[in-house]
């Protein structure tokens, strides 16, 4: 057993992560741990890539805030925005161009007014149903020209996502926790930025945190807590980053690495 000296929160993420990447629900045992992290008065927050629409089914749980769309849009728990970034305006209009002129993939628009995407295939509906969330609504791409963009998902391999973070997208950087898509944010956010607004709200410091996390999103929350953990479906990448590599979320990994530092 090890102990952590007075965790003061800890940040979770959903897929795969609270939520079994398999089972695509949460273990009692993972509810119990958050049920207890509370009454220790130990602050918990959700950290992930999905809207705030998609992450709220958490708020049942008493989580103390949400950092949504990668750390661009922060959430308090009253449900109130307090911290938004959105994507320069100038790539949203290149990458316009560029799927008029050049190529033509689906991409997911997520604004502050809600989400759409531009083309619905069959990977995408397939996505989709494995994620078990709707199919955002069908909406031209030059939509995304009228609103506040926070995030675009684009279903794209690692090539064309490469060339397109650099030739592209020139004020953005992507990340990737699912094989098919992308997210894409605007450069310099990333759930750590989130974690320190949070920081800064609540009067956190980092090194008394923990983190849990499996994508490739969760890379900098995991270097950047106290405690970084990943699940044991992360990718090597992500285990690299972390202080600690726990059980798969079906195989109760969260309860374990907290009875493990002896926070619960």
């Amino acid at each position: 057993m090890m102990s952590h000296p007075h965790v003061q929160a800890v940040f979770f993420d959903i897929d795969g992560t609270l939520l079994g990447l398999k089972s695509k629900v949460i273990p009692d045992s993972t509810i119990e741990a958050l049920a207890m992290l509370k009454a220790k008065g130990i602050k918990i927050f959700v950290s992930t890539g999905r809207s705030y629409e998609h992450a709220k089914f958490l708020e049942q749980y008493g989580f103390d805030g949400f950092i949504t769309f990668n750390g661009s849009y922060c959430v308090d728990g009253d449900g109130q925005s307090f911290f938004r970034h959105t994507i320069d305006v100038d790539d949203i209009r290149i990458l316009h161009d560029h799927l008029h002129m050049t190529e033509n993939f689906p991409v997911g628009v997520m604004t502050t007014e809600g989400s759409f995407i531009s083309d619905i295939t069959d990977e995408v509906t397939a996505i989709f149903e494995l994620l078990k969330l709707d199919v955002p609504r069908p909406r031209p791409f030059a939509d995304a020209l009228e609103n506040e963009v926070l995030q675009l998902n684009l279903f794209v391999d690692q090539d064309k996502e490469l060339h397109l973070i650099n030739n592209v997208l020139k004020n953005c950087e992507s990340s990737r926790w699912c094989p098919v898509f992308i997210d894409v944010n605007a450069r310099g956010i990333s759930k750590q930025i989130g974690m320190e607004q949070f920081f800064a709200r609540y009067g956190l410091s980092a090194e008394r945190t923990m983190a849990f996390g499996d994508g490739g999103n969760d890379i900098q929350m995991l270097r950047s807590a106290g405690v970084g953990v990943a699940m044991a479906n992360a990718g090597e990448n992500v285990k690299a980053a972390a202080d600690y590599v726990t059980d798969t979320t079906e195989g109760h990994g969260i309860w374990n690495a907290l009875k493990r530092y002896a926070i619960i």
